[in-house]
């Protein structure tokens, strides 16, 4: 158990000596086309639905240095969340909202 809490304190450090995650560093959803493949593999008629937490999750995957277990990038993204003002909640609620709908717009949806 002692691990993973060094591995939380670990990430913890890494993203507060990264980059900014709240606002989400990317607010366009146009800039966010190369990273939207990774979020829907393979081509099919479903569609998707990306959340708040995924993208947090991923932003903050992306910053690490290392790889971490899913646990402690769970626990890392929980706390963050919980911590954000309603504000920074709705900036990202309302980002996946615009990717969602650009991603499913090609779908066909």
């Amino acid at each position: 158990m002692s691990s993973l809490n060094q591995e939380v304190q670990m990430l913890h450090h890494e993203v507060a000596n990264g980059m900014q995650l709240f606002p989400p560093p990317i607010n366009n959803p146009k800039d966010f086309e190369d990273t939207v493949k990774s979020f829907k593999q393979k081509p099919s008629r479903r569609k998707v639905h990306i959340r708040s937490l995924t993208l947090l999750n991923f932003f903050i995957k992306k910053q690490a240095q290392r790889i971490y277990k899913k646990c402690v990038v769970d626990k890392v993204v929980r706390e963050l969340w919980n911590s954000t003002t309603a504000n920074n909640k709705i900036i990202y609620k309302e980002l996946c909202k615009q990717i969602n709908s650009r991603i499913n717009s090609r779908i066909g949806g």
